[in-house]
């Protein structure tokens, strides 16, 4: 047996090492214990239970809606366990008695759309390929068990075997761009035993398909020689293509720039017929164009309304304050997100974070020998990234320098063909500058993580171990072997940590549960220890119709932040959550917080956070406040947890009801002022005294409130047409900043009132003086100040629950 041959029977047996290695994954992580799985799993099991494809005007487009997810969610614990890092697996959880219970109480399999109107949000949002994928195989699997149980399991093993055809393909790509076979080997072993392709492997999630269909799609490309010019190539990259269009668009629009070009060069270059290429065009651009066309029917854009329904932070709002600002304020901002999306992504952030060291839903770290040696592997990884990027960059800059000039001595086909000659690296650095502009135009609203750069990672570590080396030396072929061994050496050492970390995150030791605890005064001291994050709903959604502060009387709302004592620097045992400064609340403690490990380069400081639930069923309709306190080591004193929180029990829609309305005007009048200086969003302007302000736009309000030694007041927020608004207030300078958008306001003159809350009164007083303001016909949406106040900022987060 050569050498090439051996390499392929190791390439054949690390292909299948890796899908056993993802299928212990599958069974291991608890039943959508993965990001986002429920609503993939959710979207696929709709079009099974249809048996067609759900389209937008099938209903209204919201979160969880088959009766089948929202039992599994019920049945595996899901909210008790998913981001609470202390919480493990249900008892018994793997057993075949835990899944027969399950199997018993579950919903019976029939087809039907969910009954009250309902469907996906991913609908508009997202193309159906991977979940009619999904649905056909969920089918075929029903022919051989009723079991929900073995159908969601073989949902995720077809996740595995979508893996294990991209390995394929990407040795075979290694093969085609001329790196050795035993290096391909290696190359392979890492894609395929690296934690993030076992994590994403396993579970329900489009991106294994993309992951499949980008690794084909690049091998096909690779295979565009003129000598081979085939039909059947081009048959093949048009069906993955397509498929890729249906998949997930970035990805697409990734791979099909680089390699279409490729294609038309090729295409140009090879000897054949008109007729040849017309059936060469038609293979390869047909599969996308009917495929996309029946995407276009199943969203069906015509109907706009229910659309504009699907919950999405994808706009284009921050871009155009970008534009606001001027050419040179505007490229300066735009700039610096440049800068801010590299640091994410590839240096030192959650991206960065979620691709190489967090599992499950962000809540397991993987730490490899010790909390201490974790974080100088990090930054070993990270100034290697940025080593790669310096070289890559320079390569690139000499070698268009030098196809320039190849270009004007007139041989401007040639320099056409070698710049476009690696599909693999150029498709690779399309998709680089398409994730980092998006992250810039939206201000990273999609939440950039790691496991979407999945689809690419074989071309990402190829820049390491191929493309790196070669820009610097000729006889790089020893030093790429060197590299890949040493990634793989890394990649098998984090591949047994990842599972014993994620083994240990779910079935280790139970750890302290959730504490009521409620300090005196005279044991608070005044110094802060962390951050208390805005009040949220608690249910696995979001409406972003609603004030994420307004919620209505009996939801259930989620108190989090994250703390650490600021003499110890650790993180303490104890946190007390205090609403209205009378009922505690039990708080679980001690949970992990990537983004704040990532921050402090510490896996121990990532265990800060803490969380609480509120059940509102008791509560009064109006403002309430949160505080948060946590205690001290080795004594009974707390620090004090900054800043106070506002949330709002309302009507649904976000108003107060008259009555509570009648009860606010009989309130007592304090001292202070409330005036609406101007606009956060929006050009506005003064109208005898009145602020005017165009709709759509935000408006910035500040006031004072009056002083009371005896009755200090913690909290301030304000009151237009019913709707009521927090505001940042300074206990200290007594102040407050708030904003208010006008969205949903009429047109024409409307009042502002502020109310100031204290620990002696149940209900909030009411500031003397109120404000007025006017708004006018207009887009104030899409026009914003050049420099607006430096409060808008927070108060816009504090607004979007952030």
């Amino acid at each position: 047996m050569n050498n090439a041959r051996r390499a392929n029977v190791a390439a054949a047996i690390v292909i299948v090492l890796a899908g056993a290695l993802s299928s212990i994954w599958v069974f291991v992580v608890p039943i959508f214990q993965a990001p986002d799985e429920p609503a993939h799993f959710d979207y696929a099991i709709s079009i099974y239970s249809a048996h067609r494809l759900v389209r937008l005007s099938d209903g209204t487009p919201d979160w969880i809606v088959s009766p089948y997810t929202k039992y599994l969610m019920r049945a595996s614990d899901f909210e008790r366990i998913a981001w609470h890092s202390s919480m493990r697996a249900s008892a018994g959880y793997g057993s075949k008695a835990y899944f027969a219970r399950v199997d018993a109480g579950a919903p019976s399999l029939r087809p039907a759309l969910p009954p009250d109107g309902r469907i996906s949000y991913i609908v508009p949002s997202y193309p159906f390929g991977f979940y009619a994928l999904e649905a056909v195989w969920m089918h075929a699997i029903s022919h051989f068990t009723s079991s929900l149980v073995n159908i969601f399991f073989a949902a995720r093993l077809l996740c595995v075997f979508l893996m294990m055809v991209g390995l394929y393909f990407n040795y075979r790509t290694a093969i085609n761009l001329s790196i050795p076979p035993w290096t391909s080997v290696a190359l392979t072993a890492a894609v395929g035993f690296f934690p993030l392709t076992s994590l994403v492997s396993s579970y329900v999630q489009p991106d294994n398909l993309a992951y499949t269909l980008v690794s084909a799609t690049l091998f096909f490309a690779t295979e565009l020689l003129p000598s081979t010019f085939r039909l059947m190539t081009m048959v093949c990259l048009g069906l993955s293509l397509g498929l890729l269009a249906i998949t997930k668009y970035q990805f697409f629009m990734s791979a099909a720039a680089p390699v279409l070009l490729l294609f038309a060069v090729r295409l140009n270059t090879a000897r054949h017929s008109a007729g040849q290429r017309i059936a060469a065009i038609a293979a390869v651009v047909g599969p996308t164009l009917a495929l996309l066309a029946i995407q276009y029917w199943a969203v069906d854009h015509s109907n706009h309304a229910i659309a504009s329904a699907a919950p999405t932070d994808m706009n284009l709002n921050y871009a155009r304050s970008l534009a606001a600002l001027g050419a040179a304020e505007g490229l300066r901002h735009a700039v610096a997100g440049g800068i801010a999306a590299f640091d994410d992504c590839f240096v030192s952030g959650g991206c960065a974070a979620t691709f190489w060291q967090v599992a499950g839903w962000v809540d397991t770290p993987i730490v490899i020998l010790s909390a201490t040696v974790q974080p100088w592997i990090r930054a070993v990884i990270s100034l290697t990234t940025i080593a790669v990027f310096v070289i890559l960059g320079y390569c690139m800059v000499r070698n268009a320098l030098r196809l320039l000039w190849i270009a004007t001595r007139r041989h401007a086909r040639a320099a056409l063909n070698i710049a476009l000659g690696d599909p693999v690296l150029n498709g690779y650095f399309c998709f680089v500058a398409i994730m980092l502009a998006l992250y810039v135009v939206t201000n990273n609203a999609f939440g950039a993580e790691g496991r979407q750069w999945y689809p690419y990672i074989f071309p990402a570590f190829l820049c390491f171990v191929w493309y790196a080396p070669r820009a610097l030396r000729k006889e790089h072929r020893n030093v790429s072997a060197v590299l890949a061994g040493a990634l793989l050496v890394y990649v098998v050492a984090a591949s047994g940590y990842a599972l014993a970390d994620v083994r240990q995150r779910y079935y280790g030791p139970a750890l302290p549960g959730y504490v009521a605890t409620h300090p005196a005064p005279t044991q608070i001291l005044p110094r802060n220890a962390g951050v208390l994050f805005p009040v949220v709903s608690a249910e696995y959604h979001v409406n972003t119709h609603d004030l994420p502060f307004a919620f209505s009387r009996g939801a259930k709302l989620l108190i989090a932040g994250m703390s650490i004592l600021p003499e110890a620097g650790v993180v303490p045992s104890r946190v007390a959550v205090i609403v209205d400064s009378r009922f505690p609340v039990p708080v679980l403690a001690g949970q992990y917080l990537f983004p704040v490990a990532e921050a402090m380069h510490s896996v121990n400081d990532g265990y800060s956070a803490f969380y609480a639930t509120v059940q509102t069923v008791q509560l009064a309709e109006g403002a309430h406040t949160v505080t948060a306190y946590a205690q001290q080591l080795h004594n009974h004193k707390y620090d004090i947890i900054e800043p106070i929180r506002l949330f709002f029990l309302t009507e649904p829609g976000g108003q107060f009801s008259a009555k509570t309305l009648r009860a606010l005007g009989e309130t007592p009048r304090i001292g202070g002022n409330v005036q609406v200086t101007g606009s956060c969003r929006g050009v506005s302007s003064l109208d005898r005294q009145t602020r005017t302000i165009a709709t759509g736009g935000v408006l910035y309000v500040s006031g004072t409130v009056g002083d009371s030694a005896s009755d200090p007041y913690r909290a301030a927020w304000i009151l237009a047409d019913g709707r009521p608004y927090p505001t940042s207030y300074d206990e200290h300078a007594r102040s407050f900043v708030g904003t208010i958008p006008t969205a949903g306001l009429a047109l024409g003159l409307h009042q502002v009132a502020a109310y100031a809350i204290s620990d002696q009164r149940a209900m909030s007083a009411r500031i003397s003086q109120p404000a007025r303001f006017r708004i006018l016909p207009g887009h104030g949406e899409s026009e914003f100040l050049a420099q607006p106040p430096s409060a808008c900022s927070d108060s816009l987060k504090q607004m979007a629950g952030t």
